[in-house]
């Protein structure tokens, strides 16, 4: 896909509000360089953002659990900030299987940015039946998402860091340390694909 550069021409964008703040995640996933410099800021109306997602993973050391990511859900009074990824129709497609307990949904009318009006976006927002816990499965917050999101988050400015706090609803939630990998393998490879 060609560098993009052209906010006021309509295109399909991506509205990451978590982990897909991070080109290097968003990168990986499309196995293209995405520049932070073209994944513009915005924010988007009428939805809040929190950390009620259940994803099976499993962490290095074999622990296998619901990790708690982030999510959003709706609400008329709220807005939650991010950035806009222009992607193709097939890179949609990978990221939705990423995404795989969210559903991919139109916001478009309800996003605040530069780009053009005509523009589609598309948000992910978890599925009802990923938003609670699961009965003896333990849910943990992986620690290293969160530092991948919070640096993420950093690199866009001290502004943007405090608007993200300030727009997330707080959780009590149990951290775990170490590296995690999706328990779906057809989820892992969609969001680790091997380099080429």
């Amino acid at each position: 896909m060609a560098p993009f550069t052209d906010l006021t021409a309509p295109g399909l964008f991506i509205f990451g509000y978590g982990s897909l703040v991070s080109s290097a995640s968003v990168s990986r996933t499309l196995q293209r360089q995405v520049d932070a410099r073209h994944m513009p800021l915005a924010l988007l109306h009428g939805y809040a953002r929190d950390w009620e997602i259940r994803v099976p993973i499993i962490f290095d050391d074999g622990i296998a659990c619901n990790g708690q990511f982030l999510d959003i859900s709706p609400q008329p009074d709220a807005s939650v900030n991010g950035v806009l990824i222009p992607v193709s129709e097939q890179e949609l497609a990978m990221l939705t299987r990423r995404e795989a307990q969210y559903d991919a949904v139109e916001v478009g009318d309800r996003i605040q940015s530069a780009v053009a009006p005509a523009a589609r976006v598309i948000a992910f927002r978890g599925r009802a039946e990923f938003r609670r816990d699961t009965p003896q499965v333990p849910s943990f917050r992986p620690r290293s998402y969160r530092s991948l999101v919070e640096t993420a988050v950093r690199s866009r400015g001290a502004d943007f860091l405090a608007q993200f706090h300030s727009l997330t609803k707080p959780a009590a939630v149990n951290e775990y340390q170490g590296g995690y990998r999706f328990a779906d393998p057809a989820q892992e490879l969609a969001a680790r694909p091997p380099a080429c």
